[in-house]
């Protein structure tokens, strides 16, 4: 019996153009488009894929999650987008997961694929650009400037932010905007600060790009990546 697949598809930092040529088929070939959508209705990731993709004649799904700490709330949501997209999938229509960066990395992706691989249907990733890849560039830093030097991943509002700061190698912390004002305290305290560059909504058309974390207001984009070195 033919079924759907859901399709977890990496749209990339921003830029239409970073989508892969494997991200476009892979949506062009989805009759059901699944995007998240903020409390205010904005779909980034759905808005980057309109700029390579008709999106003509396809059913979009919002995907809402609450930025709630209550377990059970959290639970719930889940369950939902799980029940919405199997309906879809039972009905023979591929879905394709939309993800900013890369499915891999804090993608809501790779939390719903194993509920869906456990009612029977196939979850498939399809890798985009990963979002700190994108800001290097934009600061035209080398993240890795030794083969022997670690590369460190931690996301906005980790406990343990002093921590991290003292791992040897650079540090590239994402969504930076939950504890922004913390993390900038403790990178003084550390001597790091200087080190430490920021940008925000890289690739989008509202890009800014900060040499100097003196320069950060204390108020912007939730898509806000900093990289300490």
């Amino acid at each position: 019996m033919s079924k759907g697949v859901l399709y977890g598809v990496g749209t990339g930092p921003g830029d239409p153009e970073l989508l892969t040529i494997k991200a476009v088929r892979t949506i062009e070939s989805c009759p059901v488009i699944a995007a998240p959508q903020t409390a205010d209705g904005v779909m980034v990731a759905l808005d980057i894929v309109r700029g390579a993709v008709d999106l003509t004649g396809k059913t979009v799904i919002p995907v809402r999650f609450s930025m709630t700490r209550d377990a059970e709330r959290r639970a719930a949501e889940h369950a939902s987008l799980v029940r919405e997209l199997v309906a879809h999938l039972d009905a023979v229509r591929d879905v394709a997961l939309l993800n900013l960066g890369d499915p891999s990395i804090y993608a809501t992706f790779q939390r719903i694929a194993p509920d869906v691989r456990a009612r029977g249907f196939e979850a498939r990733a399809i890798p985009g650009v990963p979002s700190f890849c994108a800001v290097a560039a934009a600061l035209e830093r080398d993240l890795t400037p030794e083969m022997s030097s670690p590369l460190h991943i931690v996301p906005g509002g980790y406990d343990d932010v002093r921590h991290a700061i003292g791992w040897p190698g650079t540090k590239v912390v994402m969504k930076a905007r939950r504890s922004l004002a913390d993390t900038k305290r403790i990178l003084r305290e550390e001597g790091a600060f200087d080190g430490a560059e920021l940008v925000e909504d890289c690739g989008l058309p509202g890009e800014r790009v900060y040499r100097s974390l003196d320069d950060v207001p204390d108020r912007g984009s939730y898509f806000s990546t900093m990289v300490v070195r």
